[in-house]
């Protein structure tokens, strides 16, 4: 006779203990060198049940590989800590599972919190990496920590400078984490990747990030000196039966929104509805169609406030999801200060306020395998810009690729403004080719543009630049060349060293300038425990007028000591030039005075920072040295701390972080200046879809302090609840004390949404 409670513990012990026996018994397949080893992608009749526990039977009947090399602290050996992971897929989803050894279980994992898309340079993490169109440039990147907090980005520009994770996507994880072992489990939706059909091979990498034992490693080797998400090493997965479905992908968001704004104490409140959506429809399995109307901005993260020393504006990213994907293909064309398109200039003014978008098209993605293409236009109100209607943008855009990962391209940016008397309108058109060799040694751009307005000759308004770099273990050498002609006006873009304002007129002088910027650095691996490289390097960047006189020039000679625990500290010696051809005040000079002439200035900066997988980690530096006519001291310092988690899973919910920049300037007779901009900033992961983040920024420049708090909780895959509060702060005299200012009220606004991804 069968005891019943023997029985119900055997099973219960059988459930628990599964996973462990199939990491014991699975079978794996390991590369036995650098040599590539083809990954086999098999079909299952079975639906896979996502749950982190492998138990499924297409896990015990597949091939597991393993055999990571490791690319920190050393690139020239297997990985300590043992990674392994199987790949299938059925009619709709591909599935990923992987087992992941957990080494010294004692130790909490490195998560900070269970915040999406998180940073995998401060987080546990195994990453995979598809790379559908093997054109070395494009792919998609999908990871979870062993909290199951989820990460997906497209990787852009072949993975040489990362993941962008701006780009969002349907998917499913789970997973599970015993002693001995964590366990992750994936289901990505076959319609949200861009694929060609009928293709039998793809490119793909799995990466293991395992900051608590101080290691990455990836199953085909990256060398230690490039992203570990570049796609030119990526390891070819063979489809055992290809895809030939063509999937089905169509997405609508339709959102509702109202915002209640204050804009001066005492005012009545005020309230801006709005409806709207945005769509994704699927026009082939690789080319998408976008579409937007009455767009809504209140989930917009806050802007990180900025101080400006110099005489040209900042950058500041785009976040908006109409813009996202695929926004490299249009936004990465030219150089980050020669940008014939930027997206921000549709729907945000200059301070950052909204302008109504009316609607947005826009067709992207891949044509075939070697030809990727983009078309948008967008329609706004002319709030603010001198337009009696609405102002129409049109951007087209095509990437061919050549050799093995390069490619050349055409973008044409048009906008007019309706409306008027007379015709306004600016175009610029541009080509360029992107060079990068399957080695990733030689990556490099040359590109031409050329602005078109009303009363432009032809043969004016010119941009051309190059750039080439040539990067080993041990080398990393860069030559770049820029010229930007001061009839070249891309309005829609960012090229801010064009316009130069003069104060003494109060108007914006367009200056015509050359750039030249050279750079040499040389990298030493010690065969020592404590120091994982030191490196040494020269670098110059040196801006020229028509006839090549300098106006400006920076050089700095620079060492760097990395450790292997993450730890670095720099040291940096630097000389600046400047030949100011217009009245320039940094700060506000006694008595409206301006600083003219030719100025050299002398400094040294150190900067420090921390083991960066420690709970409390902190990151400075210290710059001194002449400014002008007198001398400046600049403090930076960055502190953040992973507050424990609490519990039997010790699950981190709570993450800190502030940042301080203090300047001091000294002029002299002509007064002491001091420059504060403060952040603090609270993350709260109440789980991995519902977060509370509150941001305080002051920026003593610009006399602005604000509060923003974030609630977000993503109720279903992709959908959204917002609520979002905003209070400003100025900095106003007082009418009784005239040489003294206090902080008065600047507006406050509550913003509430709710979108639903069908």
């Amino acid at each position: 006779m069968i005891n019943i409670r023997k029985f119900i513990l055997a099973i219960l012990s059988f459930w628990v203990l599964y996973p462990e026996l199939i990491a014991q018994n699975i079978p794996v397949q390991s590369r036995v060198s650098d040599k590539s080893l083809k990954v086999e992608i098999v079909k299952t009749s079975k639906r896979v049940i996502i749950d982190g526990n492998l138990d499924d039977s297409i896990w015990l009947n597949t091939t597991f590989y393993g055999g990571f090399q490791q690319y920190y602290p050393y690139d020239t050996s297997l990985s300590i800590s043992k990674t392994r992971f199987s790949l299938c897929h059925d009619d709709r989803f591909l599935y990923a599972a992987m087992i992941c050894d957990n080494r010294n279980p004692d130790k909490p994992f490195v998560v900070n919190n269970l915040k999406r898309d998180f940073s995998v340079t401060s987080h546990d993490a195994v990453v995979l990496s598809l790379s559908p169109f093997l054109d070395g440039q494009n792919g998609f990147s999908f990871g979870v920590t062993p909290y199951n907090a989820q990460r997906e980005g497209a990787i852009e520009n072949g993975g040489v400078f990362g993941v962008s994770t701006a780009w969002d996507q349907v998917w499913y994880s789970e997973t599970q984490i015993t002693d001995s072992f964590w366990y992750a489990e994936m289901a990505i939706p076959l319609a949200s990747i861009r694929f060609v059909p009928n293709a039998k091979k793809w490119g793909v990498n799995v990466s293991r990030i395992d900051l608590k034992n101080n290691e990455i490693s990836n199953f085909k080797k990256v060398p230690r000196n490039f992203n570990f998400s570049t796609l030119v090493f990526a390891d070819t997965l063979v489809w055992k039966q290809p895809l030939t479905k063509k999937f089905f992908n169509g997405v609508w968001v339709p959102y509702i929104s109202n915002n209640f704004i204050q804009e001066r104490a005492g005012d009545k409140i005020s309230q801006l509805p709005r409806i709207g959506f945005d769509a994704k429809l699927a026009l082939t399995q690789s080319l998408n169609l976008d579409a937007t109307l009455n767009p809504d901005f209140a989930q917009v993260d806050v802007d990180q406030q900025q101080v400006n020393l110099t005489r040209f504006s900042l950058f500041f990213p785009e976040r908006r999801q109409f813009f996202i994907e695929n926004s490299d293909l249009f936004a990465n064309f030219g150089f980050r200060q020669i940008r014939p398109f930027f997206s921000r200039r549709i729907g945000l003014a200059p301070d950052r306020t909204n302008i109504p978008i009316q609607y947005g098209l826009r067709v992207s993605g891949k044509y075939g395998n070697n030809l990727r293409l983009g078309l948008m236009n967008v329609s706004t109100e002319a709030r603010g810009l001198g337009a009696v209607s609405n102002i129409n943008y049109s951007v087209l855009a095509l990437q061919k690729k050549v050799l093995e990962a390069s490619n050349i391209g055409f973008i044409a940016v048009h906008d007019e403004r309706l409306g008027g008397k007379e015709r306004d309108f600016n175009t610029v058109l541009g080509t360029e080719f992107n060079l990068l060799t399957t080695d990733n040694r030689l990556a490099g751009k040359a590109f031409i543009q050329k602005s078109i307005y009303p009363g432009l000759n032809a043969n004016r308004g010119f941009a051309h630049a190059t750039w080439l770099m040539y990067k080993t273990l041990e080398w990393n050498i860069m030559w770049n060349h820029e010229y930007v002609s001061r009839m070249f006006n891309a309005r829609n873009g960012f090229v801010p060293r064009v316009d130069n304002y003069d104060p003494s007129t109060g108007k914006v002088v367009k200056w015509d300038y050359w750039r030249l910027e050279p750079m040499i650095k040389r990298i030493f691996y010690p065969t020592n425990q404590y120091i994982n490289n030191v490196s040494f390097d020269l670098y110059n960047s040196s801006y020229y007028d028509s006839t090549w006189v300098p106006t400006e020039s920076y050089t700095n000679l620079k060492s760097e000591l990395n450790f292997q625990n993450s730890t670095s500290i720099s040291i940096l010696a630097y000389h600046q030039y400047f030949r100011l051809f217009l009245p320039f005040a940094p700060v506000n000079l006694p008595g409206g005075g301006f600083l003219t002439g030719i100025h050299n200035m002398y400094g040294f900066k150190t900067s420090v920072s921390s083991n960066n997988r420690k709970p409390l980690t902190l990151s400075g530096s210290v710059d001194m040295g002449s400014y002008f006519i007198g001398n400046k001291q600049e403090y930076l310092a960055d502190i953040s701390w992973r507050v424990p988690g609490l519990g039997s899973r010790r699950i981190p919910r709570l993450y800190l972080s502030g940042n301080l920049r203090h300047i001091n300037i000294n002029f002299g007779d002509s007064g002491t200046y001091q420059i504060d901009l403060i952040g603090l900033k609270a993350d709260y992961s109440f789980s991995t879809t519902t977060y509370l983040i509150g941001y305080w920024q002051l920026n003593a420049q610009n006399k602005l302090m604000n509060v923003n708090i974030r609630f977000q909780w993503r109720y279903r895959p992709m959908s959204d609840i917002f609520i979002v509060f905003a209070q400003n702060w100025d900095r106003t005299s007082l009418m009784l004390k005239p040489q003294s200012e206090t902080w008065g009220f600047a507006g406050r606004s509550l913003a509430v949404k709710m979108a639903y991804w069908f």
